[in-house]
């Protein structure tokens, strides 16, 4: 569900006083535009250094995906930005993480990019389950499946982060880093690498085969059986058509989908 981004200034008051307790005088925001979740989401120069910002509405019905996002924060470092604080004020609920001075990945074939992200999903497939109550993620594929028992396919105890648009993919100089983890779940660990040939498709140049040879440096991606991998390219297929059908911004991943199916049902 896209959420109207709001600017700094906009915040009430009382929770911008709530925030520069923690933070020290802000100096200079930059209101960050890419991502459809949170109401703020943003870069601020602080008295005590930068800080990146996000947060929504105590009564958005995103707000319990943002509490896990809390909760995975003081544990995903350094795949993903370390939590600083929370703060709950006003009737917003905002949380202040490390900010990551790093470029939006770029997936086009022979890019350097994408041998970073591929470690990195290496690295989190590697971790053990952390302490939080994830959401196991099978059943976001429930509605888009013939038979109901494959779901088991889907299931695991991998933390799985599960939306790797590219913007979510910041590369600096030593690694890259994973940022918004608001659909972060649990599920089988070759999730994020056949995600992520969604993702790569999404760039014409690409090919499924090129897409899947680039997946197939992760170990996880062959522990998916091949049949798993026929029905989750499908399901993603029915599932992106129905997202495109009322929403523009889908477009590319129902097109990316669909090829990724059709080259795994030749």
């Amino acid at each position: 569900m896209e959420t109207r981004r709001l600017r700094w200034e906009e915040l009430p008051t009382t929770v911008r006083t709530a925030v520069q307790e923690r933070t020290g005088a802000v100096l200079g925001a930059q209101t960050i535009r890419s991502g459809n979740n949170n109401a703020l989401a943003a870069r601020l120069h602080t008295a005590s250094g930068e800080i990146f910002i996000k947060g929504l509405p105590r009564a958005h019905p995103q707000i319990r995906a943002q509490q896990w996002e809390a909760d995975l924060g003081v544990k995903v470092a350094p795949i993903g930005p370390r939590l600083l604080w929370r703060v709950e004020a006003g009737g917003w609920s905002l949380l202040g993480f490390e900010y990551i001075a790093g470029r939006q990945a770029c997936y086009a074939p022979g890019s350097p990019d994408l041998l970073l992200p591929a470690r990195t999903l290496t690295e989190l497939g590697e971790r053990p389950l952390p302490a939080v109550a994830l959401e196991p993620v099978e059943w976001r594929w429930a509605e888009h499946l013939d038979d109901p028992a494959d779901l088991e396919r889907f299931a695991g105890d991998t933390l799985v982060h599960m939306d790797l648009n590219p913007a979510n993919v910041l590369i600096t100089q030593k690694r890259s880093h994973l940022v918004d983890w608001v659909w972060a779940g649990r599920g089988a660990v070759w999730l994020d690498a056949a995600l992520a040939v969604i993702w790569l498709l999404t760039c014409e140049l690409h090919t499924p085969a090129s897409a899947e040879a680039w997946a197939a440096q992760m170990p996880a991606w062959h522990q998916a059986p091949a049949r798993s991998l026929d029905v989750f390219a499908a399901a993603n297929a029915e599932k992106w058509s129905a997202i495109a059908e009322r929403e523009d911004w889908a477009q590319g991943l129902c097109h990316a989908a669909r090829a990724w199916a059709a080259h795994r049902n030749r």
